[in-house]
């Protein structure tokens, strides 16, 4: 059996595998037990597994003590937001994000509503190590709440936060049409009401919130085939998909073409830069060059971090930057909140059409395009640190960031290993002017990664 995924992203596993219901109630105990058994509301994606995994998360925060609140079904930047906004302890999100439906997953988030630090991590993690979990004389198992009134509540709340950091009146003049798939996830319950206060048209595709998945979780254009002929079928102004937890935001264009989400976070941010060319740009080491061109244009530089939502947040905070985010479709906007959150990068994107006047598809054309590789495979932990140093062996001509695994750099390409924060495997991404080159470097880091495995 696998060992479960963890990292300061949570924790996730296959159900019914390495993920039971009784790891999830020793978790979630414990994380009670670091909150001080303080008040934490709880939220989920529509996994077949979450409702069940809800409750045992119920069970092991009311052992030590906690004032739990259940808001139901929600995508984790909502639970992010309402944590905050509701000046609690904590949160939990249970959710797997853009893993497969068989797994589901832990998210844990601190009093701010964002996900924990390195250090607030290995304080946590360490609890449920040394099984110093501090069980209550008297549990509170009765005291939580739920219902579809505070659902809406706190969807309501997300909504009046985007919509007060964008000209909504000026993105409702342009009647958009807007085609949402939202993979059957918990992304529905706040874009289609999201979008309908900004006075489109929705179309929805896979937004019943049955957890049946219907394309794979993660909003590639390989997933999205379905998405972009809906959009040319009815004439839309654009496509949006999102994961099963809507952090992330992919975009297809009214052409019906599919932009890539790494296309996401350079669009967005060229419009917040647009409006205030100051700061800097936070991002990790693996997303698209085309943000450093956008940022190079308004003359502000490009910070890089480890990959994960919590070191580019950590990032973001340490500079006061306007904007970051991550290139799977992740866009953050400290205005609204420090979170991933596929409402942001929705109403941004919007008001960057109305504003401008300009297709989406327009829009895209004055971000630089460049390939990328993304590839994976499975390694043995203990072969990974050989493999990444014969790697830097393999490639002397390169410059080198070891900030996360080994990345690569050359003059308009590069090519990045790390092993994954999700999931037990390498990720390998490699990006370049041509696919040729993006292909070729790809190849050549698995040769060497075989080599290393014989």
């Amino acid at each position: 059996m696998k060992p479960l995924n963890q990292s300061v992203a949570g924790i996730r596993g296959i159900w019914g595998e390495n993920l039971t219901p009784g790891i999830a109630v020793r978790f979630a105990a414990a994380f009670g037990t670091y909150l001080k058994n303080g008040k934490i509301l709880i939220g989920r994606d529509t996994r077949s597994s979450g409702e069940l995994l809800t409750h045992a998360a119920l069970v092991g925060l009311s052992s030590v003590g906690c004032d739990v609140t259940d808001i139901g079904i929600v995508p984790t930047p909502t639970c992010q937001l309402a944590v905050e906004k509701n000046v609690v302890d904590g949160g939990i999100v249970l959710t797997a994000s853009h893993n497969p439906g068989e797994w589901n997953g832990l998210k844990f988030l601190n009093r701010e509503g964002h996900f924990l630090s390195q250090a607030e991590y290995d304080e946590f993690i360490k609890i449920y190590d040394q099984n110093t979990i501090a069980y209550a004389d008297r549990p509170t198992l009765a005291r939580f709440q739920q219902g579809e009134a505070f659902n809406k509540e706190v969807i309501d709340l997300h909504i009046h936060e985007l919509l007060k950091h964008v000209d909504a009146d000026r993105i409702r003049k342009q009647h958009f049409k807007v085609v949402l798939d939202a993979v059957n996830g918990a992304g529905s319950r706040l874009l289609v009401p999201l979008l309908e206060e900004l006075g489109c048209t929705v179309i929805t595709l896979y937004c019943d919130e049955s957890g049946v998945f219907p394309r794979g979780a993660e909003p590639m254009p390989e997933h999205l085939g379905t998405l972009c002929g809906e959009v040319r079928k009815i004439n839309a102004h654009l496509g949006i998909a999102v994961d099963p937890d809507a952090d992330r935001l992919s975009l297809v264009d009214e052409n019906g073409r599919a932009l890539g989400e790494e296309k996401t976070l350079p669009l967005a941010a060229r419009h917040v830069l647009s409006q205030r060319p100051e700061g800097c740009v936070v991002t990790n080491l693996s997303t698209s060059m085309a943000l450093d061109c956008v940022a190079r244009e308004f003359n502000v530089p490009v910070i890089r971090t480890k990959i994960g939502e919590a070191h580019v947040v950590g990032g973001m905070k340490m500079n006061h930057c306007l904007i970051g985010g991550e290139g799977n479709g992740g866009v953050i906007f400290p205005a609204v909140h420090y979170a991933r959150d596929s409402g942001v990068g929705t109403v941004l994107i919007l008001e960057s059409m109305a504003a401008s006047g300009k297709s989406l598809s327009g829009l895209a054309e004055q971000i630089p395009a460049f390939v990328m590789v993304k590839r994976k495979m499975d390694v043995p932990l203990e072969k990974i640190p050989g493999i990444l140093e014969s790697l830097q062996s393999a490639f002397p001509d390169a410059g080198t960031d070891l900030t996360d695994g080994v990345k690569l750099i050359w003059q308009n390409r590069w090519l990045h290993v790390r092993k994954s924060g999700t999931e037990g495997l390498l990720r390998i991404f490699t990006e370049a002017a041509t696919e040729t080159q993006a292909l070729s470097m790809a190849d050549e880091a698995i040769e060497q990664i075989q080599a290393g495995l014989e």
